[in-house]
């Protein structure tokens, strides 16, 4: 269970890094002839901007924050499929293979604790965020 606990903790620095990280970037648009394709590129950047722009403005104007809750809703977004997923393999492991090997009991017990934990941790992130950004 510390393993556990300790891989959530890392996995939680090391994504806030990254988030810190990608947030403070600037971003330069530059003009250019464009063909269809890269118009359908530009469009999907261009509402990602518009997202972050969104999120800038909800937090007081700080480009900083405006990022990182934009990443943190697509950690948000993506991390209930992936953990399904993996409490699917888990869950496999524990209940059908396990009762054949303990050893893969004891590796789907491990992966469902895991996942579980990570969604939860996940899907509060944001609201985390929300109420420290708030607070200051």
């Amino acid at each position: 269970m510390k393993k556990i606990f300790t891989f959530f903790m890392v996995l939680m620095m090391v994504s806030c890094m990254f988030i810190t990280a990608y947030a403070t970037e600037d971003t330069a648009q530059t003009e250019r002839v464009t063909s269809n394709a890269s118009e359908t590129v530009l469009s999907n950047v261009t509402g990602r901007q518009e997202k972050i722009a969104e999120y800038t403005e909800k937090y007081g104007g700080d480009a900083v924050y405006g990022k990182t809750a934009y990443y943190l809703s697509l950690a948000q977004k993506y991390s209930i499929p992936i953990c399904f997923i993996g409490l699917a393999i888990g869950a496999l492991n524990f209940f059908i293979i396990g009762n054949k090997k303990l050893e893969k009991r004891e590796q789907g017990f491990g992966m469902i604790i895991a996942f579980l934990l990570g969604l939860v941790v996940f899907q509060v992130l944001p609201l985390l965020f929300a109420i420290v950004v708030a607070g200051r």
